[in-house]
């Protein structure tokens, strides 16, 4: 099984499912989480709201418009 960590947050999703196609994997991501600025709840919420959006084929930035913690996560991350 594949795990990812260092670094991981909500913009590494759609480019970790384009190259696996695959939920089958460990994607640690605790700072993506722990930095949040809505806190460690908001956090999770984002990163699942990435993974919505890169199994949907819809891209971060237009799932983001309906979904504050992910917008949040990524003017966060915008590095």
């Amino acid at each position: 099984m594949p795990v990812f960590s260092s670094g991981q947050s909500v913009k590494q999703a759609p480019g970790t499912w384009q190259a696996l196609q695959s939920t089958d994997l460990i994607f640690a991501c605790g700072g993506g989480i722990m930095a949040h600025p809505g806190g460690i709840t908001s956090g999770v919420r984002a990163i699942h709201q990435a993974w919505e959006a890169a199994l949907a084929g819809i891209p971060l930035e237009q799932h983001a418009r309906g979904n504050r913690e992910l917008r949040e996560a990524m003017e966060t991350f915008a590095a």
